[in-house]
């Protein structure tokens, strides 16, 4: 079946953008056991921050393309856990901040102690309120999209089910403080994450909204564009 050109860059846009926020939690895992060898210098942590803009920017490419790949379905569904995951998203640039300054104060700063963050915190625990229990929309957005490509079935169930189980990891790892389980979850969430973008930009038959049971008919035919 052949797009237009502006579907197909939007596919082409919403797979890579699946492929790499992928690659990007997969990389965590590497930072992860890489932890605590040195101290970050303020170039890394600016870089940090760098980092945090295009990852933000490859999840709404994502959440874009399975959102669109449930519009057959589970339209409602998809816009609900899509819109979900990016509100939860939000809270991990914050955090990332957060992180930022904290690393930047332990770093040695003139005039600004190690443990500003902490202080921070406790001094305003209202203000922390504001920022990390939205987070939980994240996991839950993860867990509704993982559920819905599972049951819809335009990419094969299993990785629909890799999602979810992405989102059952998350707040296992981050709010429980569980590295195995933070570990798990990024090779998870980039392993789920990667193979819904190559299925968009390999497959183009999805982009066009067919129903499950039509696209498989239409691959037989030999109609699909792959």
């Amino acid at each position: 079946m052949n797009l237009s050109k502006t579907d197909n860059r939007r596919r082409i846009i919403a797979g890579a953008g699946a492929v790499l926020i992928g690659v990007s939690f997969l990389l965590n895992t590497l930072d992860g056991l890489n932890t605590g060898m040195s101290a970050p210098s303020q170039t890394m942590i600016a870089l940090t921050g760098y980092k945090a803009v295009l990852n933000t920017v490859l999840m709404i490419a994502a959440v874009f393309g399975i959102s669109q790949l449930l519009r057959a379905r589970a339209d409602w569904i998809g816009l609900l856990g899509g819109a979900s995951v990016l509100i939860g998203w939000t809270v991990s640039a914050r955090i990332g901040v957060l992180i930022q300054l904290s690393s930047l104060s332990e770093s040695g700063v003139e005039g600004i102690p190690p443990n500003l963050s902490e202080v921070l915190m406790q001094s305003a625990p209202t203000v922390w309120t504001s920022i990390v229990p939205i987070g939980i929309f994240f996991p839950i957005g993860l867990l509704t999209l993982g559920l819905a490509l599972a049951w819809a079935r335009p990419v094969h169930w299993w990785i629909g089910l890799l999602l979810a189980l992405g989102g059952i990891l998350f707040p296992i790892g981050r709010a429980a403080g569980q590295v195995w389980a933070i570990i798990a979850c990024d090779i998870v969430l980039g392993a789920a994450f990667a193979l819904i973008g190559w299925q968009i930009l390999t497959r183009s038959g999805l982009w066009s909204n067919l129903r499950g049971d039509d696209l498989a008919e239409s691959q037989i035919t030999g109609e699909t564009n792959v």
